[in-house]
């Protein structure tokens, strides 16, 4: 579990970890799993939000590296909902565009079930759209 990385920080129920594909082209998008205490994660993954055995989480480490933990801002009370929000979803099905990792830490710790990464990548694209009707021959 987390708590036998070296320089691992504390984790709290409600925290998430943020990581990064260890190589490849993966690297430039973070990964997120939810710390819902007593060693136990949740995650969203290409199979649907669930609690990942220490074998699953193992293997998630060996791809990921942790690179942040997004700690809860919240009262105690606070932190119970976000976990019951996490158990809430299990068994939800994976969508990269429209219920990804992200959404799904989001969703946890905010109430809002929104992607950072997704938008930005709307945006990209649209971008990239513009500039080719303003910049075809056509």
């Amino acid at each position: 579990m987390m708590t036998t990385f070296q320089n691992s920080p504390s984790l709290f129920a409600g925290d998430v970890l943020v990581a990064k594909k260890r190589k490849g082209l993966g690297r430039i998008l973070n990964h997120y799993i939810v710390y819902a205490g007593m060693n136990t994660f949740v995650g969203n993954l290409f199979d649907g939000v669930k609690i990942l055995s220490d074998r699953e989480l193992m293997e998630l480490l060996r791809e990921y590296e942790p690179v942040s933990v997004r700690r809860f801002i919240g009262s105690f009370h606070q932190r119970n909902e976000a976990v019951n929000r996490a158990y809430s979803m299990l068994g939800a099905r994976y969508s990269l565009l429209n219920f990804n990792c992200e959404h799904f830490a989001n969703w946890v710790q905010f109430g809002k079930c929104e992607s950072g990464q997704v938008k930005t990548g709307y945006a990209l694209l649209g971008s990239l759209i513009l500039l080719k009707l303003l910049f075809s021959d056509e």
